[in-house]
């Protein structure tokens, strides 16, 4: 027979394991910090015109922590066929401040897009690199210039969204899947 003092630490571990549980539970529904929404696909595109040129920016951002890093591109489709042979990218670095990313590029940094695994170096010539703030919801990023030059073909202000899985581009064919 279990004695009382027994009896009383069981039920005890079996309450305080329970309500750990539901504390670890607790937390895991809590909604995390938005910034962790912001790694991703996300996409500008001018308005498409018949015959005429739409330019289509997409920015990939990775998030670590308050840290942010991608590549993004700009590329050109006429009728909806996409005019490039092997795209392009330019590395960038930033910093997550609350709901607002600080980006910095070198818009002469271009990396041909077969090229895996590029990261941001800043300018070593004296220029300084180009400034971008972003403001950021869940589905979109307001991007807005500050400093340097911006990106040809980009308007200093822009609206991106993120890109939709259905959405996605594919490249090596100049059409959607």
């Amino acid at each position: 027979m279990r004695s009382k003092f027994h009896l009383v630490a069981s039920v005890t571990y079996r309450v305080v394991f329970a309500i750990a549980l539901v504390m670890l539970c607790g937390i895991s529904a809590v909604p995390q910090n938005s910034g962790s929404t912001i790694t991703g696909r996300w996409i500008w595109k001018q308005v498409a015109r018949k015959n005429k040129p739409q330019t289509q920016f997409t920015l990939v951002i990775r998030r670590d922590g308050n840290l942010v890093s991608g590549i993004y591109s700009v590329d050109e489709f006429v009728n909806g066929k996409w005019q490039g042979e092997d795209g392009n990218q330019t590395p960038f670095v930033g910093r997550l401040k609350g709901s607002e990313i600080e980006l910095e590029f070198d818009p002469l940094a271009v990396h041909p897009g077969y090229e895996q695994n590029v990261s941001y170096a800043a300018p070593s010539d004296g220029r300084k690199p180009s400034l971008v703030n972003i403001r950021y919801s869940e589905t979109i990023l307001r991007w807005r210039l500050v400093r340097g030059p911006g990106i040809q073909g980009v308007p200093a202000n822009v609206v991106l969204r993120r890109e939709l899985q259905g959405d996605r581009v594919d490249f090596s064919e100049g059409r959607n899947p």
